[in-house]
C-alpha cells in the first residue's frame, strides 16, 4: 500500500470533524448575530446632552414632523443621526403593525380678516352682450344678481339691454378700447388712441346713448388705451358728468384707468378675477379663487362672459358662494 495514501486517509478523516466545527462555530455566530439584531433598541438622545454637543458635529433634525412641532435646541450628532437612519431603513420589516403615534398638535386655522358684522360680498359681471343671443339669453334662468356689459352697436345690443332690465338686473356700456396689438379688432364703437379729443368725446358720447338705462361703464379690452392718461382722464371726466360709475376690467396690469377715476373723485372697482379666462373648464376653480379674495378684501369682483355653457356653469357654483357665506350682490354696490 502506498504510504501516501495512507497519509492523505488519516488527514481526511481527521478533518471531518474539523470541518463540521466550523460550520457550527459559524451557525452560532449568525445566530448570536440575529439575536442583538432584534433585541438591539434604537438609542434615545435627550434635548439636554445634545446642547453640549459640539456644534460643528451636529445636525438638525427635522424628518417628517410638521413646522414647529419639534423644539427648536433637538439636535443629532452625526454617529447619532447615521445610526437612528440606519435603524429605521433596516429594521422597518420586523416592526409591529401597530405603532404608537405621537401627538402632533393641529396646525391653528387663520381666520380671514373679515369684519364680523358684514358679509363677504362678490359681484358678478357678464361681459359681451349684444353679439350672440342664445349664450345671453341662457343668463335670464339664474335668479341672482347679476350686471351685464353691453357691446355698442351689436344686433342684439338693445334688445338684451331691454330683457336684462325685465329681469331686474343692472347693465353698462361694455366700453371698446385700443388694444396693444393693432391686429385685433376692439369692435365698432372702439376709441382709439388717434382720435382727437373731440372724436374721443364724440365716440363716446354716441356709445353711451345707443344703450339706455346704463348705470356704468367698464371697458372691453384696452390694454393700450386704459394706459393712456390722457385719453383715460378724458372718458373719466365725461362718465363723471353724466353720473356714471367705472369699473376698470384690468385687461393689463399697468392699467391707470382705476387710479385717475379715483383722482376724479368717479366711483370706481376693480376686476378681480375672470371667471371663464381659461376656459368653461376653469370657471369653479376661479369662483373659488374669487370667494378667497372675498373673504380676505371683504368684497370681490368677477367678470364671466356671453360664451355657450357659461350660464349653465356658473349655476353649477352658486352653492360654493353659500357654502362659503357669501352675498351675490350687483357691482353698484361695490363701487365707491
Amino acid at each position: 500500500m502506498n504510504p501516501l495514501s495512507q497519509l492523505d486517509n488519516g488527514q481526511s478523516q481527521k478533518m471531518i470533524p474539523l470541518r463540521v466545527g466550523f460550520h457550527l462555530l459559524f451557525a452560532l455566530f449568525f445566530l448570536i448575530e440575529i439575536f442583538l439584531f432584534l433585541t438591539i433598541e434604537k438609542p434615545l438622545f435627550s434635548t439636554t446632552a445634545s446642547k453640549t454637543i459640539n456644534s460643528s458635529l451636529i445636525i438638525r433634525t427635522f424628518f417628517a414632523e410638521p413646522e414647529g412641532c419639534l423644539p427648536k435646541d433637538f439636535y443629532l450628532t452625526n454617529e447619532e443621526a447615521l445610526i437612528q437612519s440606519y435603524l429605521s431603513q433596516a429594521s422597518n420589516w420586523f416592526l409591529p403593525k401597530k405603532r404608537t403615534i405621537p401627538f402632533i398638535p393641529r396646525r391653528r386655522e387663520v381666520k380671514y380678516p373679515v369684519e364680523e358684522d358684514k358679509q363677504p360680498k362678490v359681484a358678478i359681471i357678464i361681459d359681451d352682450l349684444g353679439f350672440v343671443r342664445q349664450p345671453t339669453e341662457d343668463f335670464w334662468d339664474l335668479r341672482i344678481p347679476l350686471t351685464f356689459s353691453i357691446l355698442p352697436w351689436g344686433k342684439y345690443s338693445q334688445l338684451h339691454a331691454a330683457q336684462a332690465l325685465d329681469h331686474n338686473q343692472q347693465i353698462m356700456l361694455h366700453l371698446p378700447l385700443e388694444p396693444i396689438d393693432s391686429a385685433i379688432n376692439p369692435g365698432p364703437g372702439a376709441i382709439l388712441s388717434i382720435y382727437s379729443s373731440e372724436e374721443v368725446l364724440a365716440q363716446l358720447r354716441l356709445n353711451l346713448q345707443t344703450i339706455p338705462g346704463i348705470i356704468g361703464v367698464n371697458n372691453h379690452m384696452g390694454s393700450k388705451g386704459t394706459q393712456n392718461p390722457e385719453l383715460m382722464r378724458l372718458i373719466i371726466k365725461e362718465l363723471k358728468n353724466q353720473g356714471l360709475f367705472f369699473i376698470d376690467s384690468m385687461t393689463i396690469s399697468s392699467s391707470i384707468a382705476y387710479k385717475i377715476a379715483e383722482e376724479e373723485e368717479v366711483l370706481v372697482a376693480i376686476r378681480d378675477v375672470f371667471l371663464d379666462g381659461e376656459g368653461i373648464e376653469s370657471i369653479r376653480f376661479q369662483a373659488k379663487r374669487l370667494i378667497d379674495k372675498a373673504l380676505v378684501q371683504g368684497a370681490a369682483i368677477g367678470i364671466a362672459h356671453a360664451r355657450p355653457g357659461v350660464a349653465k356653469e356658473l349655476a353649477n357654483c352658486l352653492s360654493l358662494f353659500k357654502q362659503a357665506g357669501i352675498e351675490l350682490v350687483y357691482v353698484s354696490e361695490l363701487v365707491k
